[in-house]
């Protein structure tokens, strides 16, 4: 008896399972199940040879015998297919005469029905299958009926090797329903009828798969266990997309089978696009990737098609403790660069992962010199982040702030912010591509970048800002940029391009005509409220609450509403028709009283409100008060910080540059002739909601 035998029957009888063990024992002269039992050399055969006729199965079913397959009734299969001999008793509490004369009456009606099915004996036979090609002892392995099994398998045991439509055995369903009971009866009858268990271990289905890829795909340890003791070589087989069962069991996030694979050194850790278990590992499981570290830490310094290790896949997911795991065991893995010269240090920066940064500088502090292909290190990627390949979200954009700031308290670290690429842009560059004022303020302020390097092209960071198609983000890039000092590129200034686009204008007309209605209906509403007055009117048609300070209030309040909401209108109407200066300087100036308008009419609802209620109810009226003002607040703070081009501080720097007579200040009153204008106005905007709080207070006090 070989090592490797007596190895398996030791598994087997601690599983305690005795058709395993009845079937190792039957093994011992069987050559091709031997080899099973082997560390494979080569992978085994793609296909065992068929000793059944395929075409003599295609019968159709009979619904009964369907039926009393999938309930499991032994009776009542052998009664259909005939064999009588094979009828145990009754399984009746009752033996009333009365049952079973409905018994036998069933079986007539049964025989009635298989000859109207095309049964002209009237009998169902062992060759039908369903409309899948499932055998009878397809369905009753997957249900998991053993006696059942064991009594149609002693009637015809190739049907352990027949095939479905999906090419697969009874043993792959009874694999896939996770049945270890009626995995090891099948390997056992296979054995013991001669058929041999080779041939029902190796089949695979029409995608590659063996048993143990369908064990493994679908959690069932108690499975897995069965067919690494009986067949441990199954363990490096490949499906048809090259996935192994151990890179499936990782998949699913199956400890226990990834426990039992790993046992053996021999196990296939390959997956689909040259992917190996601990790629989707890290992605899944820190103990998952603990385990296979220690089963083969050479995983590690694996590339897939792409060229990335998993330590690119651990920094693409942020998850530091993984991360920290694989580079404990195998530092070295994170100089790896991928097709594209990223290191896992670039794929962190890309998706904006400052711990996993920090990390793998903290443990490998040469790492941050490590360049793509087009030259830049990890912080040309974190600048150049959103664009137009990923949109920076709140989240996002924190993370890159804490990246610039880590960069920005390490010596070494600093010489990474004006450090050109291949193109010769530095991180500053990239930043001021993307629009983003914050990003672009903190590499200057507290990262120190030098505003004056130019790259292959003679541009500046300045003159990248100006080339943005958003004017809001233009606006906020150009004003930060210019407010710490950064300059353009020398250049004639008649030749500068007034930077004034007829999508701008397009833009302001088409928006203008839906302002137009809001305008329009904002006047209509104040003109109507102030004739539908609160207490209403006396006899002589004068107001009956004309006395209370609440009312002189609301009609102040919606004569604003009133006046602004028109003078919204005519300005929207003026800006279509005049030229383009005239135009943005309208439009501008009705969107600040389209404010005014929409503010005081709501503060007048809330007086109106006061005013019906009387003096009483106080409780009342703070609460109808306190969501107003709560509304208001919230509104205010998400304009700003939706639409603010900058902070207050740079914007304050900024319009105290455009009063010097400098060569960066004379271009943009070219280039931008309403920038600094734009600025100002939305301090006005600023200062206008300072008010309207202050007064909203003081009104809301007197009720």
């Amino acid at each position: 008896m070989s090592i490797n035998l007596n190895s398996a029957l030791w598994k087997a009888n601690d599983l305690k399972d005795e058709k395993l063990y009845s079937a190792l024992l039957l093994a011992e002269g069987d050559r091709r199940l031997a080899a099973l039992l082997q560390p494979p050399v080569d992978h085994v055969k793609d296909e065992a040879e068929l000793p059944l006729d395929e075409g003599s199965r295609e019968h159709a079913m009979c619904p009964d015998l369907y039926r009393a397959i999938q309930s499991g009734s032994i009776n009542r299969v052998m009664e259909l297919l005939g064999f009588k001999e094979d009828l145990t008793c009754i399984n009746y509490t009752s033996h009333d005469p009365k049952e079973v004369k409905v018994y036998f009456k069933d079986t007539c009606e049964s025989k009635k029905t298989n000859k109207h099915w095309g049964h002209g004996h009237c009998l169902c036979t062992l060759e039908e299958v369903t409309a899948e090609k499932n055998t009878v002892l397809h369905i009753a392995a997957e249900q998991g009926y053993v006696e059942l099994v064991e009594k149609i398998i002693q009637r015809d045991s190739t049907l352990l090797v027949s095939l479905n439509s999906m090419q697969e055995t009874p043993l792959h369903l009874a694999a896939r329903a996770g049945n270890r009971r009626m995995v090891s009866l099948i390997i056992f009858l296979a054995q013991q009828s001669g058929i041999g268990a080779y041939e029902v271990l190796t089949k695979r289905s029409i995608e590659g798969d063996t048993v143990l890829h369908e064990a493994a795909q679908h959690g069932h340890e108690d499975v897995v266990q069965v067919l690494m003791t009986v067949a441990p070589a199954l363990s490096v087989e490949l499906n048809n997309v090259a996935m192994s069962p151990l890179y499936l069991a990782v998949v699913r996030n199956s400890i226990g089978i990834v426990q039992i694979l790993t046992q053996y050194s021999h196990s296939s850790a390959l997956g689909p696009n040259q992917q190996n278990a601990l790629h989707a590992a890290v992605l899944q499981s820190q103990e998952i990737t603990c385990m296979l570290l220690d089963w083969n830490a050479e995983l590690a310094k694996k590339r897939d098609a792409s060229g990335s290790t998993p330590v690119h896949y651990a920094a693409s997911s942020g998850d530091v403790n993984i991360m920290r795991t694989i580079l404990d065991r195998v530092p070295l893995a994170v100089y790896i660069q991928d097709r594209e010269g990223s290191s896992p240090l670039h794929v962190a920066g890309r998706m904006c992962n400052c711990s996993s940064i920090s990390c793998m500088i903290d443990l490998c502090p040469d790492s941050f010199e490590l360049c793509d292909n087009n030259g830049r290190n990890f912080l040309h990627i974190v600048a150049r982040h959103g664009g137009k390949e990923i949109n920076v979200n709140g989240h996002d954009l924190k993370n890159i702030i804490s990246i610039i700031n880590l960069v920005s308290r390490r010596p070494d670290l600093k010489k990474l912010v004006n450090e050109r690429d291949n193109e010769g842009n530095t991180p500053l560059h990239y930043a001021s591509m993307n629009g983003f004022s914050q990003v672009i303020l903190h590499l200057l302020k507290v990262s120190e970048a030098d505003t004056t390097l130019m790259n292959n092209e003679g541009k500046t960071a300045l003159d990248h800002a100006v080339s943005l198609d958003s004017f809001f983000l233009m606006a906020g890039a150009v004003a930060t940029l210019s407010a710490y000092g950064a300059i353009f590129s020398p250049e004639r200034q008649d030749k500068v391009i007034k930077n004034w686009k007829d999508e701008t204008t397009k833009w302001i007309d088409r928006v203008s005509d839906n302002l137009i209605i809001v305008s329009v209906l904002l006047a209509t509403i104040a003109f109507s409220a102030a004739f539908n007055v609160p207490g209403s009117y006396n006899s002589d048609g004068i107001a009956n609450l004309r006395e209370t300070r609440q009312y002189n209030i609301f009609l102040v309040l919606d004569t604003i509403a009133m006046s602004a909401s028109v003078s919204a209108t005519m300005l929207l109407v003026v800006s279509k028709a005049v030229s383009k200066r005239g135009s943005w300087i309208s439009f501008s100036l009705s969107l600040v009283f389209l404010w005014i308008s929409l503010f005081t009419m709501e503060l007048a609802f809330v007086i109106a409100v006061s005013v019906a209620m009387g003096n009483g109810k106080t409780a009342t009226k703070c609460i109808i008060s306190s969501i107003s003002m709560s509304f208001f607040i919230w509104t205010v703070l998400a304009i700003l910080n939706i639409c603010s081009p900058a902070k207050l501080e740079t914007i304050r720097r900024f319009l105290s540059s455009t009063k010097k007579q400098t060569q960066t200040s004379r271009q943009i009153s070219i280039q931008f002739p309403k920038l600094a204008s734009y600025v100002r106005r939305w301090n006005l905007f600023i200062f206008l909601n300072f008010f309207l709080y202050f007064a909203t207070v003081a009104i809301l006090w007197t009720i």
